[in-house]
């Protein structure tokens, strides 16, 4: 990025919002979409009719200069595919580069809005004393054939533990709506491509899921008191459309932090310090409980006053709903909890408003998403499911060194899964004779058919 950028507005001595449109402009689509919803699966793909558009490859790495951001360059780049072009596990498809960032790490994330392709990848602007901070994340969206590419903004700072990114749709209106983790919250009218900051000092924030369209276009956060005259925190509601936000009533002394939401249900814990002569250690302590709200009680009530307890503790993290295409019987929630000091999967029935544990401890890797009565998680050595009304887990890819935490998919029309995209290292077939010191290990794009078995196909290009 040109030196002449340094001037800009900087944040912490870094670039901040801004939109800067970049050359190769006028480089022609191969192909167009012609949906007017959001295209998300999963946030490492996007499935534009018989076109993949996905980072080639993965690199778990942190970069720490130019050279290496140039060499993750060399495999994880924007690119794009044909389902028709996908073969076998072990021979590369004809793979088209889009853009040539880093798009394949650890805060990735892309999905498909018209003719656009939205995608995250690290920050290259050099701070106010030439330093490069990569840790940062920079937002761009760019036509299918690399061309009207257009940054969006540059992160200050960001906590990819926390941060929260969504692409989302409400009346008509579609945003990519930012926590970076430590401080800002902003959102993205994709329409305009106009960036807003909402706040700074962010502390925790509600957003629906993707996909998620029963919800009321209002976004809720949390910060940290300005005063030390009252104990708790300030919670707020933002109104995306109208850019009207208010600040609840806090006078409790609670300290409120979101943990999740689904639609227009949104889960958040309270905590309560006790005084010592509250408590029955004599001592100052606090008690957390996790509680969950819907939107419209929050907006009438307040966060003290409208959430019923949902789990006795706030551990409370992930969460997802299931079971909410026709199985009615099994709708509810799943979430992870680390009440016993690692994380187990819980389903919450919506039926009896039971807790029961579903996966234990050391089971999973992570939760990666919910389709029907099935909950899909990640493995040490691949990727399986456990059903919430049988309770029979399948294995769904195994043998494979995959990464844990970035799954996509997708569906055909009548809604069923249809495949389960995936980065793993790359496999040699057995007669192979390529020499193990020499073989590739980068963590390319594969893809499974979700009902047949043996059906791993190599989406990335190889570079060896």
């Amino acid at each position: 990025m040109k030196k002449w950028l340094k001037g800009a507005l900087l944040v912490a001595g870094i670039i901040g919002t801004f939109s800067l449109t970049l050359a190769g402009c006028h480089t022609k689509a191969p192909f167009s979409n012609s949906s007017e919803d959001i295209l998300f699966n999963g946030g490492v793909v996007s499935v534009v009719g018989e076109h993949i558009i996905f980072s080639n490859s993965y690199k778990d790495d942190n970069i720490t200069s130019m050279d290496g951001y140039n060499e993750f360059a060399k495999s994880t780049y924007l690119a794009y595919t044909d389902f028709d072009d996908i073969t076998d596990k072990y021979t590369s498809p004809n793979v088209n580069k889009i853009k040539g960032e880093v798009t394949g790490f650890s805060n990735m994330y892309s999905f498909v809005y018209g003719n656009s392709v939205y995608y995250a990848s690290p920050n290259k602007h050099q701070t106010s004393s030439n330093q490069n901070v990569f840790t940062y994340v920079s937002f761009f969206k760019s036509n299918f054939g690399g061309g009207d590419t257009k940054e969006l903004f540059t992160t200050g700072q960001y906590d990819g533990t926390k941060a929260v990114v969504r692409a989302l749709q409400h009346n008509n209106h579609a945003y990519l709506i930012v926590w970076d983790g430590a401080s800002a919250l902003r959102f993205v009218n994709l329409d305009t491509s106009e960036v807003t900051k909402i706040a700074d000092g962010v502390t925790s924030v509600a957003v629906p899921r993707e996909k998620e369209t029963e919800w009321n276009g209002a976004i809720y956060y949390t910060k940290n008191k300005t005063d030390s005259y009252t104990d708790g925190n300030d919670v707020f509601r933002y109104e995306l459309a109208t850019k009207k936000g208010k600040k609840f009533d806090n006078n409790s002394g609670y300290t409120f932090t979101f943990v999740g939401r689904t639609e227009d249900d949104v889960f958040y814990t309270i905590t309560e310090v006790l005084s010592s002569g509250k408590s029955t250690s004599g001592q100052n302590t606090s008690v957390s409980k996790t509680c969950m709200a819907t939107a419209q009680d929050l907006d009438k009530y307040t966060p003290t006053t409208a959430g019923k307890e949902f789990y006795s503790s706030s551990t409370v993290s992930n969460v997802y709903r299931i079971g909410n295409n026709g199985m009615d019987k099994y709708e509810g929630y799943i979430f992870t909890s680390s009440l016993s000091g690692d994380a187990q999967v819980i389903y919450h029935s919506l039926e009896d408003n039971s807790n029961t544990l579903l996966l234990e401890k050391n089971a999973f890797s992570n939760i990666l998403f919910t389709y029907a009565d099935l909950v899909y998680y990640s493995t040490s050595d691949g990727i399986s499911y456990k059903s919430v009304a049988t309770g029979e887990t399948k294995v769904v890819v195994s043998g494979m060194t995959i990464v844990a935490d970035k799954v996509g998919y997708d569906y055909y029309e009548n809604g069923d899964l249809r495949n389960i995209f995936f980065y793993a290292e790359r496999v040699y077939a057995e007669d192979d004779e390529t020499p193990t010191e020499e073989r590739d290990t980068n963590k390319y794009l594969y893809m499974k058919d979700a009902m047949l078995d043996d059906s791993v196909r190599l989406v990335g290009k190889t570079v060896k």
